[in-house]
């Protein structure tokens, strides 16, 4: 745990920590399933969580995402809710940044654990029209779009 923190240049939130060490080094949870450190679960590309945070939010100006941000779960299509290990907030990450769910940790994984179906919770959703191409009849296709919430503003030291 402790290389994992130095790899990473921040200490986990006590919840955060807790799940790993206690439930287990990634493999469960909502999406993928969080995504452990080193010698736990990885994620489909293999990465442990020190090595996906580092590809992730590889920054050549040095300007980039301050350490606190870690990955927890990879929701595909190139989004990932990620955690504020300082604040315990939950975060979303795609195309267009850092967006605070204003969920906290212990919530998150509440709401995983009785059901609720956080992707409705996280995201917003637009409906579309179209026909099948197998039973050549109208239906109408729900995309998740935007993560719900507002712009991160965490600490950048």
């Amino acid at each position: 745990m402790e290389r994992a923190e130095q790899a990473l240049k921040c200490k986990l939130h006590p919840l955060h920590r807790r799940l790993l060490q206690e439930v287990g080094n990634g493999g469960f949870g909502p999406a993928n399933g969080l995504i452990g450190l080193p010698g736990g679960k990885v994620d489909d590309d293999g990465r442990s969580v020190v090595e996906l945070r580092e590809q992730l939010f590889a920054d050549p100006t040095g300007a980039g995402v301050p350490a606190q941000v870690v990955p927890l779960c990879d929701w595909g299509s190139g989004t990932w809710s990620c955690v504020d290990e300082d604040t315990g907030h939950v975060l979303m990450l795609d195309e267009t940044g850092l967006t605070d769910t204003q969920i906290s940790l212990h919530d998150w994984m509440a709401d995983w654990v009785n059901g609720v179906l956080l992707a409705e919770r996280l995201f917003t959703f637009e409906e579309r029209s179209g026909i099948n191409p197998f039973t050549k009849t109208p239906m109408i296709a729900r995309l998740r779009s935007r993560p719900i919430g507002v712009p991160y503003r965490g600490r950048t030291s």
